[in-house]
């Protein structure tokens, strides 16, 4: 049955309309039941449903009680609902699988479905721009193609069960210390092509149900605050037809935020809605603009309960398989000298496994991202039963439970070390406490294991490194390891995912999502990412992680896209669809992948594109494509992208939209963004044709860039005698594009007073009427 919403906001009384804009707790919804206003339940996770028992239920709490609780202590796991954690999103996003992304979602969806929750707070995409912020585990990558494609996918998973879901957080997350306050100060062409295209292409292709506005400023204006962001972008130019929802405490004005076009406020504030109504009474706030805050929450709620769907009984079993599998798709083989990994029975006969992490895992962030785990796979366990007791595996903890590496377990290790073939050394990065003061302090793993690293590695050189962190680490020792597998925070299912990689079973197929630099300064944010300033400034600008380390020409670490597997493959037989494409029509790639070794493997095949020369400076190269094809030995495979016009566009403030000029442009096929195998040109042609508006000010350049205004300007000239008509030609068009003056300056200088103000201000005028709109 429709409900009739509309009639519905008529017949609510101004205080039920201002309770309904907040929660009733913590994550329900208001419900009104004379009105029949059910109300909907919310749960974290968007690597696995974090619900605490009970937490659906207003339960009386004093002061202190309300503020002691935490999401991540052992007491609070212990009170929240089993469920499947899944690969965090830094992780998942090296499987480059949006075919597992949307597998994923819907595992959640159906996991939502179980406990009863209406609408899954996620998932994180924010871009990873500095390697220290601390929930960037939570969010997929430096590079916004990448990270819409796998929201887009997760998102749509989670949906498909009826679940809806909640991109968050919008928009320049980046920093999570002083996290609430912070301004992100950031120009315009940055904030539309890295920090809100990936919203952007989600809400386009996946439509979600919720946008979570962020804690943060943006240019001044706070997330949850700012019409030009909720209201111009999100709405307007978008078309999101959604409810925006606030994170949780990061309203500080409601009537601005009402204004902003901010709908539902999250968590309960009774003083919020006291200031809303009072707003109402006294004329501060129109009530209309409430009542379209009422009428988005309204259709929001009714969007998810509008078909009754029982709670379904949930596989756990599959759903640890998918975890499993996600693990594998998602580990990332960094390095593999002499081809130490994988460890067969040819190979070795003994393995020593070394650090506690191979029996107490780090799978998994902290905070509200923590999920109670149905089953975790621990990794020392996971070996030995592979091996089958055919390859001996022994162990030594080589740290203590703080990660410090003692005397007496650093000796038990050298021993093992000493006497097998191979090691497995488990190492990795601790998040700190969250806090006011939540960004890492520095890219190291924990001291104990770097010393672990450091004397085990130097009696054998067949270690394997195996890292466990949810961010960028900084990797000095890395030279000293045959091999390193990156688990990241793998989820439950790691355990047995990296036994299998390290023992042949699966081949890794995984590939970074952020680049991993040399060191800490040469990141693109290292002058400005202070973390504990009021004023954040992003003057890298579009630069962002691979774009910035291809432009100043640094050699990370790792590049962006790489990953090694077992077996090798081919590139060949590039071709284009056209050598000359005429916007907006559209560009097919073709290009041929063989597996030339001699086991089965997926690759990862990325497209760059490139423009050379450009009207606004562009990156070396862009992400425009990806695909990830499974071959057997000596199997090829044709893979085919497809290009259209916002490829090949910028974003120019100028004209304030998306730009394709008409140019040479390259396109570049690797197997990451610093090993391009194959590369074609194409030339694009636009068309339609942007013109500056033209100022007094404005140099000969901008001015002949049109052939009415130049025909205006001569016209103009030859008027006012300055020139002769015969004079009029491309001899004097060069001679003008020498001048380095202004158009105002020059005249001034050169007219002998014929030209005053008011004739020069007159001339611009006819120009710019001269000039096509730029819709035509």
């Amino acid at each position: 049955m429709k409900i009739n919403i509309s009639g519905l906001v008529a017949r609510m009384t101004l205080h039920e309309k201002v309770m309904l804009c907040t929660g009733e707790n913590s994550w329900r919804t208001q419900a009104f039941e004379p009105l029949d206003i059910p109300s909907i339940l919310m749960s974290d996770g968007s690597s696995g449903v974090r619900f605490q028992k009970d937490s659906d239920v207003t339960i009386p709490q004093s002061f202190y009680e309300s503020i002691s609780g935490r999401f991540d202590s052992e007491e609070a796991i212990s009170h929240t609902h089993e469920a499947t954690c899944f690969p965090s999103a830094s992780t998942v996003a090296c499987s480059w699988d949006t075919d597992l992304l949307q597998k994923i979602g819907e595992a959640l969806g159906e996991e939502c479905r179980h406990l009863g929750i209406n609408l899954l707070l996620g998932p994180g995409m924010n871009i990873r721009r500095h390697p220290l912020t601390a929930r960037n585990f939570e969010y997929y990558s430096e590079d916004p193609y990448l990270t819409g494609e796998m929201a887009s996918a997760l998102v749509m998973g989670v949906q498909s069960k009826g679940i809806g879901t909640s991109l968050k957080h919008f928009a320049c997350h980046n920093s999570d210390t002083r996290r609430t306050r912070v301004n992100a100060i950031v120009d315009e062409r940055a904030l539309r092509e890295i920090y809100l295209a990936a919203f952007e292409r989600v809400i386009r292709k996946a439509k979600p149900t919720t946008v979570m506005s962020a804690y943060n400023k943006i240019n001044g204006a706070s997330a949850s605050e700012d019409p030009f962001l909720l209201n111009q972008i999100l709405r307007e130019e978008w078309g999101f037809e959604g409810a925006v929802i606030s994170d949780w405490g990061a309203v500080k004005n409601v009537v601005e935020a009402t204004k902003a076009g901010l709908d539902l406020q999250m968590p309960l504030s009774l003083s919020s809605s006291l200031y809303l109504e009072n707003a109402v009474k006294n004329g501060e706030l129109p009530e209309e603009m409430l009542d379209r805050r009422v009428t988005r929450i309204l259709e929001l709620v009714f969007k998810l309960t509008e078909s009754v769907v029982p709670t379904m009984e949930v596989d756990f079993a599959r759903h640890h398989q998918l975890a499993q599998y996600a693990a594998e798709s998602s580990i990332v083989l960094l390095k593999n000298e002499r081809q130490l990994l994988p460890l067969t029975r040819d190979k070795v006969r003994k393995i020593a496994v070394i650090g506690r992490l191979a029996t107490e895992p780090l799978y998994q962030g902290t905070g509200c991202a923590v999920v109670n785990a149905q089953q975790v796979d621990i990794p020392l366990d996971c070996l030995r039963n592979l091996c089958e007791g055919k390859i001996e595996v022994v162990y030594a903890p080589g740290y203590d439970m703080d990660g410090v590496a003692i005397p007496e377990l650093l000796r038990e290790a050298a021993q093992l070390a000493e006497e097998a073939d191979a090691i497995l050394v488990f190492a990795g990065a601790n998040l700190p406490q969250e806090s006011d003061d939540y960004n890492r302090k520095h890219m190291n793993i924990e001291p104990g294991h770097r010393q672990l690293i450091e004397e085990v590695c130097a009696l054998n050189h067949d270690s394997v490194l195996i890292l466990a962190n949810g961010e960028s680490l900084a990797m000095p020792w890395v030279d000293r390891a045959a091999a390193v597998l990156e688990t990241w925070f793998g989820g439950e299912g790691m355990g047995e995912a990296l036994a299998k990689i390290v023992l042949g079973h699966v081949n890794p197929s995984g590939k970074l999502p952020a680049t991993i630099p040399i060191k800490l300064s040469h990141t693109p944010a290292y002058l400005t990412f202070q973390g504990n300033q009021p004023d954040m400034y992003y003057n890298e600008g579009i630069y962002a992680g691979y774009r910035y380390y291809d432009k100043k020409e640094i050699a990370p670490r790792f590049p962006f896209g790489h990953g090694l597997s077992y077996t090798r493959f081919t590139y060949s037989n590039l071709k284009l669809s056209t050598n000359t494409l005429t916007l907006p029509g559209n560009l097919k790639v073709f290009v041929d992948i063989t597996n030339s070794g001699e086991r089965y493997g997926k690759e990862i095949v990325q497209l760059y594109l490139s423009q050379p020369i450009s009207r606004l400076p562009r990156p070396p190269k862009e992400l425009k494509g990806f695909t990830k094809v499974g071959l057997n030995p000596g199997e090829t495979r044709t893979v085919e992208f497809i290009l259209e016009e916002r490829d090949f566009s910028y974003y120019n403030p100028e004209f304030g939209e998306w730009v394709a000029d008409s140019a040479e442009f390259i396109v570049r096929i690797g197997a990451s963004s610093r090993k391009i195998r194959l590369s074609a040109t194409v030339k694009v042609d636009n068309p339609r044709k942007y013109y500056s508006v033209i100022r007094t000010d404005s140099g000969f350049t901008e001015l002949f860039e049109n052939e009415a205004a130049k025909e205006i300007f001569y016209r103009f000239m030859v008027e006012n005698g300055l020139i002769e008509e015969n004079q009029v030609n491309e001899e004097l068009d060069q001679l003008l594009l020498w001048s380095f003056w202004g158009l105002q300056s020059f005249m001034d200088m050169n007219s002998k007073g014929i030209i005053t103000y008011e004739k020069m201000n007159e001339v611009v005028a006819k120009m710019n009427a001269a000039l096509p709109k730029q819709s035509e």
